[in-house]
């Protein structure tokens, strides 16, 4: 390879993982971060509701 298509190689690998980093980290905070378990257990509630019968 002449030096020519190794600095385009590098350019472009350069150029992908910076777009992989900067992805990784832009992408939570699409959502917003939250930290659950997500299983919506309700049992809490439910004592609660009892309790007040």
């Amino acid at each position: 390879m002449n030096t020519e298509k190794k600095e385009k190689l590098l350019l472009a690998l350069a150029c992908f993982f910076a777009g992989m980093v900067f992805g990784f980290y832009s992408a939570p905070i699409k959502k917003g971060i939250s930290v659950t378990c997500g299983n919506n257990n309700t049992i809490e509630k439910e004592r609660k509701r009892r309790e007040e019968k």
